[in-house]
Formats: C-alpha cells, sequence, structure tokens
C-alpha cells in the first residue's frame, strides 16, 4: 500500500514540474513572493494605482504572466479607458474590441496573449480596474 502512495506522489509531483507554474495570490506566502505592481512590465498601470492582493490572482511564467490583475485608482473611469487606449499599443497590444458603458471592456492581443480589461465606477470614489489576461490557443 505504501508502495502505491509513493509512486502516486512522484506522479504527482513529476505532472506539477511541466510549465513551472507559481500561482500567486495577494498577501498568501512568504514576503518575497507577494504581488505588486512594479512587477507588471508588459501592461501600463496608472499612477498611483493601489494593488487588490484579495482579488488578483497571478501564474508566473517564463513567456510572460497569465492570470487577474485587479487595482483601484484615483482617476475617473473615462480617463482610465483612454489611459489603457492610449498605452497599450506602446507595450506592443493590438485592439480587438473595446466598449465603453458603466462597465467598460478592452480587449486586447499580444503575441500569444488575450488581455480582457474591464473597467467600473467605484461606489464613492476613483475606478476599479480588472485585467485577465490568458494565453491565445496554438492552432
Amino acid at each position: 500500500m505504501k508502495s502505491i502512495k509513493y509512486f502516486l506522489l512522484l506522479i504527482f509531483l513529476y505532472s506539477c514540474a511541466g510549465e513551472s507554474l507559481l500561482p500567486v495570490k495577494g498577501p498568501v506566502g512568504d514576503p518575497g513572493s507577494e504581488l505588486n505592481l512594479a512587477e507588471f512590465e508588459d501592461i501600463p498601470i496608472p499612477l498611483n494605482s493601489k494593488l487588490d492582493k484579495e482579488r488578483s490572482i497571478i501564474i508566473s511564467k517564463s513567456k510572460g504572466w497569465l492570470g487577474r490583475l485587479t487595482f483601484d485608482t484615483s482617476e475617473s473611469q473615462i480617463k482610465v479607458f483612454d489611459f489603457f487606449r492610449n498605452e497599450l499599443p506602446k507595450f506592443g497590444w493590438e485592439k480587438l474590441s473595446e466598449v465603453s458603458s458603466d462597465t467598460s471592456l478592452l480587449n486586447y492581443q499580444n503575441q500569444s496573449r488575450i488581455a480582457s480589461i474591464q473597467i467600473s465606477d467605484n461606489t464613492f470614489f476613483g475606478t476599479n480596474v480588472s485585467i485577465t489576461v490568458s494565453e491565445v490557443e496554438a492552432n
């Protein structure tokens, strides 16, 4: 019976070694692995933004990050919408679609990833931004 447990553990460990994914969620884990906005060099972030560590889930990969990055900013929703429209192409992202409404949505593609950016007003002040980045499925 013990040999079966060791065999299953070995298979589990071997399967985890494939892509070297490292999930990081909020302040959980050691302080050196905590998430911060400075880590995201391939996507523009408005100044004076505050990371929402509880709602952000990032999977770090060697070819770019995947997951959901959520933050608040003191800027208005329309200013944040315009910020992303102007800045994303400078970072190599190409527009797929945009919708400006009560909750605005921008979809952009960069090489092998797609970014979906949702922008909504906070209840009292500022704007909430949620950026979800996923891989484009290879054909």
